[in-house]
């Protein structure tokens, strides 16, 4: 397994331990966590969870929120999304 493929492991698993709001799934599903963000499609979220997928920081911060996580933690580097959110919105 490669370490994409790790990362992509990681993610699904994140997203199963999410309840689906909308569907007859036990988790949420691809498509309503890409319906929960802006930017971020069904295709990169299954892309991202394949391995196949070089997401950006951003991808992976939205991400994040839509799984209602408040912090990641890259490189050792724990971030809060929130406050990561908020900077790169007051920023543009």
């Amino acid at each position: 397994m490669t370490e994409k493929e790790r990362l992509g492991e990681e993610w699904r698993k994140l997203r199963e331990k999410v309840p689906s709001s909308e569907y007859n799934n036990d988790h949420i599903s691809q498509q309503e966590l890409a319906d929960k963000n802006i930017g971020i499609t069904k295709h990169l979220i299954g892309t991202i969870e394949r391995g196949d997928a070089n997401p950006t920081l951003e991808k992976l911060i939205f991400l994040a929120k839509a799984l209602n996580l408040k912090t990641i933690n890259i490189l050792n580097v724990e971030i809060d999304i929130d406050k990561f959110i908020k900077e790169n919105t007051e920023l543009k």
